[in-house]
């Protein structure tokens, strides 16, 4: 299989990191018995989940919270005092910077629209808090690069969202693909086919979500740039954004579209993103296949070529609570200032690899990484 060097990944996703700082060397560990004041910035659907999972967690007390929408901000304040705990400071401020000020906060949780994003995490990294921020990490690649840059020059744990990476259904398998337990790569297969919408609001707004080729497919992608060891090098897609503005007037968005991306060692990956697939069409997959067989990443199954006569075998262990997983992870960080499961990098490898899909869906032509401005 063919490997590309760690540092040698982090340069092309990044730039060069050889004046960045050891994460938190000006702040001492803290003991399992100390606790972690978070602050949480939106409780819609995903904020609530992350809000409902930071709960569990022993050692955290959820301190603040701030939302828009008054009744989202009660029901979340109401969520923190049933589990035990004070109630919550609280604040519709929408600008966040009054939850920023709050005293008692080390950490901030965020699950806000993705085109606040960079300003959010911007901020939360400038007033010294620790983040754990939802992907996808940015939607341009200016607001990518000053993330990385900002985290990479403070003492700030920055975790994003991607809760795949501490799945050990995800964990296991992909270590398995760099032993070379499938061999040489050849291709992967993406398919998102949701029965389940379209979800409407900011979700149809390119502007807000960067488009579903973004806002969702974005966990795929780094999925993906994780198993190769490499991010994508050309993408050739084509797609439609017509399909449901019977439904929301200023909806642009592609709600289908498919394509071929193409990785260092001509590896080459199938994408289909449906928003119309009937009901028994409902399912979502990221698979990647070498020489000697295939790894479907969601159930951890491994199948082999018939020649091999080698046994199906599943990887990872049972299903879990990923969400759970990767805040516990996160936490983990900011108690001992070890590096976060997902980086700021991987952040912005992964929305690179979604914004190189969209410019050849636009181009309806072959795209390079190199014209993704």
């Amino acid at each position: 299989m063919m490997s590309i060097p760690r540092r040698t990944f982090l340069g092309a996703t990044a730039g060069a990191l050889t004046s960045a700082p050891l994460l938190g060397a000006a702040a001492a560990a803290r003991g399992a018995g100390d606790t972690i004041g978070v602050g949480l910035i939106g409780v819609g659907n995903r904020g609530s989940v992350l809000l409902q999972n930071l709960l569990q967690i022993p050692g955290v007390s959820v301190r603040a919270i701030c939302d828009v929408d008054g009744e989202r901000l009660e029901r979340g304040l109401k969520a923190v005092e049933n589990a035990g705990q004070k109630r919550p400071a609280g604040t519709t401020d929408g600008t966040w910077k009054e939850l920023l000020a709050k005293d008692g906060l080390d950490a901030i949780v965020s699950a806000i629209p993705c085109d606040l994003h960079a300003r959010c995490y911007l901020d939360a990294i400038a007033a010294g808090k620790d983040l754990y921020g939802e992907k996808p990490m940015c939607l341009s690649r200016s607001d990518l690069d000053a993330v990385v840059k900002a985290a990479r020059e403070s003492k700030q744990i920055v975790q994003v969202g991607h809760q795949r990476r501490a799945d050990p259904h995800f964990i296991e398998p992909i270590a398995a693909v760099h032993r070379g337990e499938i061999g040489d790569l050849v291709e992967g297969r993406i398919l998102w086919s949701n029965s389940w919408g379209p979800l409407l609001g900011w979700f149809g707004q390119r502007r807000r979500s960067g488009d579903w080729i973004v806002e969702q497919a974005v966990h795929n992608w780094d999925v993906l740039n994780w198993a190769v060891n490499a991010p994508p090098v050309r993408a050739m897609a084509m797609g439609r954004d017509d399909l449901f503005r019977d439904r929301q007037a200023d909806r642009d968005v592609h709600d289908y579209y498919a394509g071929v991306v193409e990785y260092p060692g001509n590896v080459f990956v199938n994408i289909i993103h449906s928003w119309v697939a009937p009901t028994k069409f409902n399912e979502e997959f990221t698979r990647l296949i070498g020489v000697k067989g295939g790894v479907d990443f969601g159930t951890g199954t491994f199948s082999y070529r018939p020649d091999l006569k080698k046994a199906d075998q599943v990887l990872g262990g049972p299903e879990t609570n990923n969400t759970l997983l990767a805040l516990k992870a996160f936490v983990n960080s900011v108690r001992t200032r070890s590096e976060p499961v997902c980086t700021v990098e991987h952040g912005r490898a992964a929305v690179l690899s979604c914004l190189l899909v969209r410019a050849s869906v636009d181009a309806k032509s072959a795209v390079t990484m190199d014209q993704v401005a």
